[in-house]
Order: structure tokens, then C-alpha cells, then sequence
């Protein structure tokens, strides 16, 4: 039989061993003393509590007969302070009803006298790969928390619906939302859709927040605000039709990433023809009536973008391929042909799709170009089409 090597991470860890035999204390104690980095010695269970508080050890190793105050007065007095401190129990009592009560108490070994070395060690090393691991999942936790705290924009990460974290822009705007519950209380966020813009009330004041919504996987979702209040708004806002202008996609361009997304490019057939026989005036009009039409035909969680003078951007949500994503230009396609437009009555646009996975954000504008020589080659067959 293979001996056991104790866990080079015990090294790193803090025991507290409790026993009143003073033989059988010093020979345990001169034992595991060689297992971590530092063992702490109590003689019965008041000074074992005592030493608790002070030392904070990471395993607890205790006799249960003790004079004082035995080891499952103590235990239970541990648990109450901490209920994941673990607990090994070491005694030569086998009455039935203190190893029930052990047992309740979720410790976790139950090791009877003399101490077989080699059953110590495999309950040591597993609680050492424990501990272990909890630690390292804590460091990434703060990790994770440093990162998110430098993000600028309030930001939440929900695990099943439950606030795992928060960063400082996000507690500065909303210090008393802690809980999943109080979070859609105050910001009514309709998890399905990517994209939404939600107006409420904040220290008395009207404010508009642009929410991005990311489900990372069927665990965890990351929630991004951006105030597109007043200021703001006007910013990302092109003045004359009312839809975002290309500074929206310094807002939401990283959410992308990691993601297949699908674009739709477009423009207005011959725009310049009636800008010229019409005037600007006219065209100015046109391209309201458009914009507004486009609006009406999509989603509230989909992108529409003032790409250029007469030329627009979709970015469609949760459309992965450019079958769908044509289609969805077809209707726009449709409506828009359709319209009757005062002073020129039809109007026709031309259409480019396009579909990439983004690894990066620079990726983002390949997936324009993409769509753009799609764009082109439906020029190029006629105009008024769709191409991808």
C-alpha cells in the first residue's frame, strides 16, 4: 500500500489542537507541527475558544472529553462564529450519542485513539485541496472585482438571477440596490433583449439609461448602464433623424465581442438626384420619414445607426445568419418601397448583409466592410435589393 505524503499546501495553514492529556498532546502536536505552517495549542475548550478568536486558524483538530468546557461545547461555539470552519474530532469515546452529536454538528472527521497516521493525513490533504481551492476561487473573485470596478460604466453580474457583482460606478449610482429583486425594482430590465433604453427616476430627477445585456452563458448575465441622459443623449444622438450616430458604439462595441453578430448596411437609391431637383429641404424630410419607418419595422433591443449622409447601419440582436438577417432587410426593404413619401412619392434603398464572429473589437468594422461590398454588389444588380 502506497504511504501518504501530507499536502505541500498544509504548509501554508494555521491548526488549532485542542487536548488535555498532556502526554498524548505533546506527541499529536510534535507530529502535525511537521504538516503546517503553524499549529496552535489549547489544553481545553474555553482556552480552545479563546485561541480561536485570536489565531483564526483554517482546521480545527480537538479531543472531545475535556475538562472546562468539552470539544462539543467548543464546536458548537465555532460554528455559531463561523459555520465552515473545519472540524476534525480526535477521542477514545465511542459513546454513540457525543458521535451523533459531532455528526450534527458537520464536522468533518471523526478519528478515534491511537490515530492511525496514515487516515490522518488523507482527511488533512483533503481538507488542504479544499481550502486550496476556495482560496484560489477567492483571488479570482477579487480579481474579477478589480476589473470590474475600473470599468467606467455601471456594470452587474448576475449568476441565475442573483447579484454576484457589482462594480464602484454601479454602488456610487444605486448604493442601496444589493439584491436581484431590488435591482428590477428600480430599473424594470427585460432580461431577453440585448438592447433597451428604460427611463426612471434617481435622487428625484428624470434619467435615461441605455441597457446593454449580455448573457454569458446559461449561469450569468452582465448588465451595462449608460446614462444617456440630457447631455449625453445629445451626443450619441444624430439631431436631424433621431437615431444614434457612430459614437454609440463606444458604448456597446465590447459587449460584441466573443459574439456572431449580423449587420444590415444600406442606403438611399439616387439620393443625390433628390437633393438636386428637390432640395436639401426635401431630402432632410425623406430621411426622417426613413429613419422613422426603420424604427418602427425593428426591435427596441436592435441598433439603427446613421451610418453616413443617406447610409444606415442595423445591427440585429440575437441574428446569427445572414439567411435571417436578410430577411429582416427585406422587410425593410419592402416597407420602404412601399411608403409614399410627400413631394416624391416612392423612395428605394439598396441593402448589404453581413455576419462574422468577433474575436476582438476591431473586428466589428471587417463585419462593415463586409456588409459593404455586399451593399455595392446590390447596387451594382440594379438597386432596390438585398445581397450578403
Amino acid at each position: 500500500m502506497n504511504r501518504i505524503k501530507p499536502s505541500p499546501y498544509l504548509k501554508e495553514l494555521v491548526c488549532l489542537y485542542v487536548e488535555d492529556d498532556e502526554f498524548i498532546r505533546e506527541s499529536f502536536a510534535f507530529m502535525i507541527q511537521r504538516y503546517f505552517k503553524k499549529v496552535i495549542i489549547a489544553t481545553n475548550g474555553k482556552e480552545g475558544l479563546e485561541k480561536y478568536e485570536e489565531f483564526k486558524p483554517d482546521i480545527v483538530i480537538s479531543d472531545i472529553r475535556m475538562p472546562i468546557m468539552n470539544g462539543i461545547e467548543m464546536v458548537k461555539k465555532i460554528k455559531e462564529k463561523n459555520p465552515y470552519e473545519f472540524v476534525i474530532f480526535i477521542t477514545a469515546f465511542t459513546d454513540v450519542e457525543y458521535l451523533k452529536e459531532a455528526i450534527d454538528l458537520g464536522v468533518e472527521g471523526y478519528l478515534t485513539k491511537p490515530i492511525d497516521k496514515q487516515k490522518l493525513l488523507k482527511k488533512l490533504n483533503s481538507l488542504a485541496e479544499f481550502l486550496k481551492q476556495k482560496k484560489e476561487v477567492k483571488e479570482l473573485m477579487n480579481l474579477l472585482q478589480e476589473v470590474f470596478n475600473k470599468q467606467p460604466n455601471p456594470t452587474v453580474l448576475l449568476e441565475n438571477r442573483k447579484i454576484k457583482l457589482i462594480n464602484k460606478a454601479f454602488s456610487l449610482m444605486f448604493p442601496n440596490i444589493k439584491t436581484f429583486e431590488e435591482l428590477i425594482e428600480k430599473i424594470p430590465i427585460d432580461l431577453s433583449k440585448a438592447y433597451q433604453e428604460i427611463t426612471i427616476s434617481l435622487n428625484d430627477k428624470k434619467i435615461t439609461l441605455d441597457v446593454n445585456i449580455q448573457n454569458i452563458n446559461k449561469n450569468y448575465t452582465l448588465i451595462v448602464l449608460n446614462d444617456i441622459s440630457d447631455f449625453e443623449k445629445e451626443i450619441l444622438t444624430d439631431s436631424l433623424t433621431g437615431l444614434y450616430n457612430r459614437k454609440i458604439l463606444e458604448k456597446v462595441l465590447s459587449s460584441f465581442v466573443g459574439f456572431k453578430k449580423c449587420v444590415i448596411l444600406f442606403d438611399i437609391d439616387n439620393f443625390k438626384q433628390i437633393n438636386d431637383r428637390l432640395g436639401h429641404n426635401v431630402g432632410d424630410e425623406i430621411l426622417k420619414t426613413l429613419s422613422q419607418i426603420v424604427k418602427n419595422s425593428l426591435r427596441k433591443s436592435d441598433v439603427v445607426i446613421r451610418w453616413g449622409g443617406e447610409e444606415f447601419l442595423v445591427i440585429l440582436d440575437n441574428v446569427e445568419n445572414s439567411t435571417e438577417a436578410a430577411k429582416v432587410a427585406e422587410i425593410l426593404r419592402q416597407k420602404i418601397a412601399s411608403y409614399n413619401f410627400e413631394k416624391i412619392d416612392k423612395v428605394t434603398c439598396s441593402f448589404g448583409v453581413g455576419c462574422m464572429h468577433l474575436n476582438k473589437s476591431e473586428d466589428f468594422y471587417k463585419l462593415v466592410e463586409k456588409a459593404d461590398k455586399a451593399l455595392y454588389k446590390a447596387k451594382n444588380e440594379g438597386k432596390n435589393r438585398v445581397e450578403s
